[in-house]
């Protein structure tokens, strides 16, 4: 099952060369349980992107509050809302079959940090995702489970955290 999942994301560029094939329902959507963030991941221009497409607002606020990304370092995309935000991006399959997509980062918005990543596939519907500075023994590990249900979605456009 591992191998089949690795082969469905190391073809994802292929499909989405297709524009007949990207139109097709291919997005998956990732839970962090954790935080309450749900990642939608999709095929781009560097690999395997991910932007953010649920989150859960823990503090009451008005009904049209939106939430934005304050501690973003450029100060002109610190009112970009935090829905559609991108959060990963440049994750490509690993040259060896260790069943990792390599090459990537994570932007972790609660911190305004940007950091190197790792993704390591644990199964069909589990991956871990190890954000690190310099080398992965200085990182986070959070653990992503496909979405099966229901989940409420934000509504915005993607935007792009990197320049």
């Amino acid at each position: 099952m591992r191998t089949i999942l690795f082969l469905a994301i190391a073809l994802l560029p292929i499909i989405a060369a297709n524009p007949a094939l990207a139109s097709g329902d291919l997005a998956d959507f990732w839970v962090n349980d954790e935080q309450g963030w749900v990642v939608e991941t999709r095929p781009c221009d560097s690999g395997l992107c991910g932007y953010l497409a649920g989150f859960r607002i823990d503090h009451p606020h008005a009904p049209d509050y939106v939430a934005v990304d304050d501690r973003n370092p450029d100060p002109a995309r610190r009112a970009d809302p935090l829905c559609g935000l991108q959060l990963i991006g440049g994750f490509k399959p690993s040259p060896h079959p260790d069943g990792k997509l390599v090459g990537g980062w994570v932007y972790d918005p609660d911190k305004g940090e940007t950091y190197s990543a790792v993704i390591t596939i644990i199964d069909a519907n589990t991956v871990k995702l190890r954000g690190y500075v310099a080398i992965p023994l200085f990182g986070r590990t959070i653990t992503l489970r496909r979405e099966t249900g229901v989940t409420t979605r934000c509504a915005a456009e993607p935007v792009s955290n990197r320049p």
